[in-house]
């Protein structure tokens, strides 16, 4: 009888244990988002790379996706693979396009903007750049928040003095606070939050949100993030036109 107990104890232990694994597993790899006030919110957005596989941009273009951002470089060297292919045929398809860059701590920021800048197509009518900053893909963070803040300054200015336009930076909270906050006032910032009530931590006035990393739109194999536009439909209209928020 006593050996059945403890049998008995162990398998509910052990099943404790999975269930625990599984709801970690949920919090901590699986996609993440929160639906959003499409009529506050009415311009939506994705960013791809090459790990959004093969893309059908007609299908895209028919679900009403206003922008997109593709993903070109990465640190020093490193050129996404579908880049090319993406870009010109979101282009065809008369999609709004910008290119970014995902940033390397470990590396400096001026050669990093070098291979930026070598790679992106001269394409007429293309958003802002934007630059992906945050700790994941960087880890583990050697560099002061110092260091690292003045690497991005490096690569901001050789980007903008070429491009003669303002980058926007895209960042997720954590990141945010250590690297961003009460910096880089000039640049737009793209904020990854699934918090609706206070999207960004200090409400500092932000350009693009990122609400969504399950998004499902056919054309796409998988999960796609989704991003929105800090204003009405006229307002973004005018931001195309000026490439400043109205």
């Amino acid at each position: 009888m006593k050996k059945k107990v403890i049998i008995i104890i162990a398998l509910a232990v052990s099943i404790g244990l999975i269930v625990m694994i599984i709801l970690t597993i949920r919090a901590y790899f699986l996609p993440k988002g929160i639906s959003i006030d499409k009529e506050q919110y009415p311009i939506t957005g994705i960013d791809v790379s090459r790990h959004s596989g093969v893309i059908d941009w007609k299908k895209i273009k028919r679900q009403h996706i206003d922008f997109v951002y593709i993903k070109a470089t990465e640190g020093e060297t490193y050129l996404d693979p579908n880049y090319l292919v993406n870009i010109t045929a979101a282009h065809k398809v008369n999609l709004n396009v910008g290119e970014y860059h995902f940033f390397r701590f470990n590396k400096p920021g001026k050669t990093q903007a070098v291979n930026f800048l070598a790679h992106i197509k001269n394409i007429p009518g293309k958003l802002n750049p934007m630059v992906d900053v945050e700790e994941w893909g960087n880890m583990p963070v050697v560099k002061t928040e110092k260091e690292i803040r003045k690497e991005i300054t490096a690569f901001l200015l050789e980007i903008e003095k070429v491009t003669e336009d303002k980058m926007i930076i895209y960042t997720n909270i954590n990141s945010y606070n250590r690297f961003i906050k009460g910096h880089f006032e000039d640049n737009p910032i793209w904020i990854c939050s699934f918090n609706k009530d206070r999207i960004i931590p200090d409400n500092r006035n932000w350009l693009f949100w990122q609400h969504a990393h399950n998004g499902k739109l056919d054309g796409i194999k998988g999960y796609v993030d989704l991003n929105t536009f800090n204003g009405s439909a006229e307002e973004w209209k005018m931001y195309l036109n000026s490439g400043t928020m109205p």
